[in-house]
């Protein structure tokens, strides 16, 4: 009975972690299958946007594909990739990743043309024509037995219809390949691998690396022509932004900065938008560069004579590619950091013309402050003379009265001898209640 990690739980009364199964398979996804010479093999990559993927739409098409041999269809929507072992000699492969989907053939059998397509005859009618997705990549691979002839220079050009060839040893020298990478008139690129004394798992793993190679260079030069789009908007931006800065450097009003920061923000928000809108197809590219030259490197390649390897192409033709992409995005970058520099800049501009002005305008305030102080002393020096007037005046009223009663006053001595009095009086009250005034004041601003 095979290992389970269900088994395993049970066993030991341990509960298990939930992904610990998925964890462990995933080291183990996708094996390269067991090839043997002589083979012939098809691969096709179908780009499908995560908008459009539909996981049951590609399960129907493989499960149509399982009926048309008699096999048995599985009910599990959920599984991302599958091996189907048609009949003696066909063996399918299908495998769901992030952006794409992969769909393998292999077939075992003698053949004279190394790229006959026999694959559409063997599948079932209009399978190959209703695969969901773009077609990214169409590859045919051949494997030539050790017990072949080696093809010669003349026959290797005639067979992929070029003069300028590819070529390599391959696993320390137990193989060699030959590609052009190019589509021919049908859209297949091709690829001849003649074994000179591989295994099956060898055989296998080098098939997978050669396909590896074609899907993830075709993947990681994804955004290539996106990214020529996108420089012709970043010369268009950063003439925009050199405008604004010689604006900058004009001592305009604040009117205009603000109108001029405005503009720098407007600026900011194109760009990043921009960058963040080709931060995943750059992410992404770099990743399957990466991949690239680690199945460049498992290819261990030694140089046939007259020449160039797999990598030294890939060198002279994929890497300037992922160059320019990069160069690309740091321009992005550098342009987004300069958009905010400027902005930083005249924001302080803009802040310190705003101090100045709040300074000023507090200055003018403070100067009307004081002229209404003095208005108001001055106002409150001609009151005490006016409400001196009135309690005098009631005062020389209550004399008035004591005169009438008889008592020896004089009435206009005794009033003009009241006066200082009652002025100094008024003017030691408003001197106390402004005094309690400006305490509690003081004490309200603490």
């Amino acid at each position: 009975m095979p290992f389970s990690f269900d088994n395993a739980s049970r066993l030991w009364g341990l509960k298990t972690y939930p992904l610990r199964e998925a964890l462990n398979r995933e080291f183990h996804a996708r094996p390269p299958e067991m090839v043997y010479p002589p083979l012939r093999a098809m691969h096709l990559v179908m780009v499908i946007s995560p908008e459009q993927r539909d996981t049951v739409k590609e399960h129907e098409h493989i499960s149509r594909l399982h009926r048309h041999f008699g096999l048995t269809v599985s009910d599990d929507h959920s599984s991302t990739h599958t091996s189907m072992r048609c009949n003696e000699r066909l063996l399918a492969k299908w495998e769901r990743h992030l952006e794409f989907s992969t769909y393998t053939f292999f077939y075992h059998g003698e053949f004279i043309d190394p790229f006959e397509n026999v694959f559409q005859k063997l599948m079932p009618e209009d399978w190959l024509s209703s695969i969901p997705g773009e077609l990214l990549v169409a590859t045919q691979l051949a494997l030539v037995p050790s017990s072949s002839s080696v093809y010669s220079p003349e026959q290797l050009s005639n067979l992929f219809n070029t003069p300028y060839l590819v070529g390599a040893q391959a696993l320390n020298g137990n193989a060699s390949v030959f590609s052009n990478f190019l589509a021919d008139s049908e859209g297949f690129s091709k690829i001849l691998v003649h074994d000179h004394h591989m295994t099956g798992h060898q055989a296998g793993r080098l098939v997978q690396r050669l396909l590896d190679i074609e899907t993830y260079r075709a993947m990681a030069i994804l955004g290539f022509p996106r990214m020529r789009k996108l420089t012709e908007e970043l010369e268009r931006m950063e003439l925009r932004l050199g405008s604004l800065t010689e604006m900058l450097a004009d001592n305009g009003n604040l009117s205009q900065e603000q109108r001029i920061l405005d503009d720098l923000m407007q600026l900011a928000g194109e760009t990043e938008h921009m960058v963040a809108s080709f931060a995943y197809r750059f992410s992404a590219g770099q990743a399957y560069h990466a991949l690239v030259q680690h199945r460049l490197d498992e290819l261990r390649e030694t140089r046939i004579e007259g020449l160039p390897t797999i990598r030294e192409f890939l060198q002279r033709r994929f890497a300037p590619a992922m160059r320019t992409i990069d160069a690309a995005y740091a321009r992005q970058e550098r342009l987004s950091r300069r958009v905010a520099r400027t902005a930083t800049l005249l924001r302080t501009r803009i802040d310190v013309a705003l101090a100045q002005q709040n300074r000023d305008l507090l200055a003018s305030m403070n100067q009307r402050v004081k002229l209404q102080l003095r208005l108001q002393e001055t106002v409150e020096g001609l009151s005490i003379f006016v409400l001196g007037y009135y309690m005098v005046s009631l005062i020389a009223y209550g004399y008035k009265a004591l005169d009438n009663l008889g008592l020896p006053i004089n009435l206009e001595l005794v009033t003009a001898g009241t006066i200082p009095f009652v002025l100094i009086g008024i003017w030691l009250t408003i001197r106390w209640r402004r005094k309690k005034l400006m305490a509690s004041t003081s004490e309200g601003e603490h």
